[in-house]
């Protein structure tokens, strides 16, 4: 009998160029969203400022200042802010309009009828005026910026690192476009933090809200999440670390301590803490590859990692 072969049917070893699988747009959904929340993050940033510093102004100014009107949101208030630049210049001592928008805290129209160099309550800081019309625009990273005519000055009043080279380089571009604006003295107090709202509030919030947050990631994602300590490393360049990582969010507990740390102590501490967290995001990053986490992890690290820059600008 003879044997019946069964022969395979051709086939090879090439399949043919494997497609990746079409994503359409939503590789860009992740992105905008948290681009998104940084944007929300910033307006809330904004709208916490302005909100201690009117509420601030809206009791007791220092001083013997004069009539304050504060009109809040300046795209509600385009109108009145229109007519606020047309009221003559008949106000005894003076008058202040105050308002803020998507970009700066407060914004300040201030008419000195008093004396040159007269003091003006501006919140956070009393700054000195030079007689006529005036405007101080505040930004979120405590630098402000005084217009008098042609003239302008910055001014950094949170003492962080990167705010000086930011008010510095304000003045070398106003310098190079207008030589005079040298001449405002820009001269200011700075108020102290523990009658202060307008300077102690927010410091509370940038520490302890994110550390919160974090910390809740942490437990319920995984270690890895700890890369979002980078946060605090962005804000102790841009803003004043003394008092956002000791001075401020610690000062309850000097209190019920019954210690007063001396300013160079305060100083070693806050760098301390700083050390701290940049350890723990360190140690999340290294952590990333050994623990298993989910894709969108990766995207609330870059979140906090950009945060700071949203606070600060």
């Amino acid at each position: 009998m003879a044997l019946k072969e069964e022969i395979p049917a051709k086939s090879t070893l090439y399949q043919g160029e494997k497609k990746p699988p079409f994503r359409g747009t939503k590789w860009i959904f992740r992105p905008l969203l948290v681009l998104g929340c940084l944007l929300v993050a910033h307006f809330l940033n904004v709208y916490l400022q302005w909100t201690v510093i009117s509420r601030d102004l809206a009791g007791k100014p220092s001083f013997d200042s004069p009539e304050y009107t504060l009109l809040g949101f300046s795209p509600l208030h385009n109108q009145e802010i229109a007519a606020a630049r047309r009221l003559p210049n008949a106000a005894p001592t003076g008058r202040v309009f105050a308002f803020f928008d998507f970009f700066h805290p407060a914004v300040f129209m201030i008419w000195n009828n008093g004396n040159e160099g007269d003091f003006f309550d501006l919140g956070p800081i009393m700054a000195a005026l030079p007689v006529g019309a005036s405007r101080v625009t505040f930004t979120p990273g405590s630098i402000f910026v005084l217009r008098h005519g042609d003239n302008t000055v910055a001014r950094n009043f949170g003492g962080s690192i990167f705010g000086s080279f930011r008010a510095r380089s304000l003045n070398e571009k106003n310098n190079g476009a207008n030589p005079t604006s040298g001449r405002l003295p820009g001269s200011f107090i700075v108020k102290p933090a523990a009658g202060s709202a307008s300077l102690r509030i927010p410091y509370l919030v940038y520490f302890y809200l994110p550390l919160t947050l974090i910390v809740i990631l942490i437990a319920t994602t995984g270690p890895g999440l700890a890369a979002a300590f980078f946060y605090y490393a962005g804000m102790f360049f841009l803003f004043d670390f003394e008092k956002l990582l000791a001075g401020i969010p610690l000062d309850w507990l000097f209190g019920a301590l019954g210690l007063e740390l001396a300013d160079p102590w305060i100083k070693v501490l806050a760098v301390g803490l700083a050390l701290i967290f940049l350890a723990a995001a360190v140690y999340g990053l290294l952590r990333w590859k050994s623990a298993e986490m989910p894709p969108s992890s990766r995207w609330i690290v870059w979140f906090f990692i950009l945060l700071p820059f949203f606070l600060f600008f």
